[in-house]
């Protein structure tokens, strides 16, 4: 079997970032639309679990923790799974790739990927990432497949959300980006956005991992008596659960900004140095705030000049997209 028409058990590597996995769900759908396995697989970082499990296209989840991809795929190998997608571009993963023994192993080329991939895939520069993921897919199908992406909340996922409160006018905020500081709206502009938002009478709800633990305590003073503190608190399903609840999300560019997308809550994305039309939520609830800097999309960690992308989008001018569309 060297087709991947011809599969019948398929395993998909997913991508490592929650937002990158969210923006390869059409794709994922997509092979489960046009192959009809009988199983499909996918094999992601610990935490990822909880997205995945919930789509019923995909028959199984396998979690391994970071830095255990390697042992993950050797341990796949006797289950001769008959072809692998491979949603990741590192070198490494496509070393790991071809440990699981898979006859098809799928993905892009480039970065000396080749040899260790059966079918790999000519990049196409500047799409968006739905259809960096999708055109994965498409090429052994010749099918359009739908960018679609949604998020079906679990029934223990919504009573936690019912379990939380008033939220009449509440607004989330997810705090942090995992890409690194320069996604992320500064401290101060997000302090003062959450005093006004207060003072508005908004409920305010945070969320985060437990590294953003300190600074959801900190700007818990913004606000006293408004802001529920929900970091390190939520599963991915219960943060969306949440977020459904809400009347308004702000989110840097991050995984829980896709979160937001997927699970249809309204949404003010704030982009800086990252290409919002590559990487933002296609949805027709996502509102894109950036700043014309001449420096973005820099595409950088950390910004090494004044950060102006981010330090020039003031809390008045993000409220005011909420009390206009209230």
């Amino acid at each position: 079997m060297s087709e991947p028409k011809k599969a019948r058990r398929i395993l998909v590597r997913s991508p490592n970032w929650l937002g990158d996995a969210i923006m390869s769900l059409p794709a994922i759908k997509a092979i489960a639309k046009a192959a009809k396995p009988d199983e499909l697989r996918v094999l992601c970082v610990a935490g990822l679990g909880n997205l995945f499990m919930r789509y019923p296209f995909i028959t199984d989840v396998m979690q391994f923790k970071k830095g255990n991809a390697s042992a993950a795929h050797r341990l796949l190998a006797p289950a001769k799974y008959d072809a692998l997608f491979l949603f990741t571009n590192s070198f490494r993963s496509a070393m790991d790739g071809a440990k699981s023994k898979c006859p098809v192993r799928i993905g892009y080329g480039g970065n000396l990927r080749g040899p260790l991939l059966t079918h790999p895939v000519a990049k196409t520069a500047g799409v968006h990432m739905v259809d960096f993921y999708l055109n994965l897919v498409s090429p052994f199908w010749g099918s359009v497949f739908s960018q679609e992406i949604d998020f079906p909340l679990l029934p223990d996922e919504r009573a936690f959300a019912d379990g939380i409160g008033e939220m009449k006018g509440a607004i989330g905020i997810p705090l942090g980006a995992k890409y690194g500081p320069a996604k992320c709206w500064p401290h101060k502009n997000l302090k003062a956005f959450i005093r006004l938002a207060g003072e508005k009478g908004h409920p305010i709800a945070l969320f985060g991992s437990a590294a953003e633990k300190l600074q959801a305590g900190a700007l818990e003073e913004s606000a006293k008596g408004r802001v529920m503190n929900l970091a390190g608190k939520t599963t991915i399903g219960e943060m969306a659960a949440v977020m459904k609840r809400c009347a308004w999300v702000v989110a840097n560019d991050s995984g829980p900004l896709h979160v937001a997308g997927a699970v249809g809550a309204r949404t003010i994305a704030i982009f800086g140095p990252t290409d919002h039309r590559r990487t933002a939520p296609l949805s027709d609830n996502v509102r894109i705030v950036s700043k014309d800097a001449k420096c973005a999309p820099c595409m950088k960690r950390e910004c090494p000049t004044d950060h102006h992308c981010m330090k020039g989008i003031s809390p008045e001018e993000i409220y005011a997209i909420i009390a206009q569309n209230a």
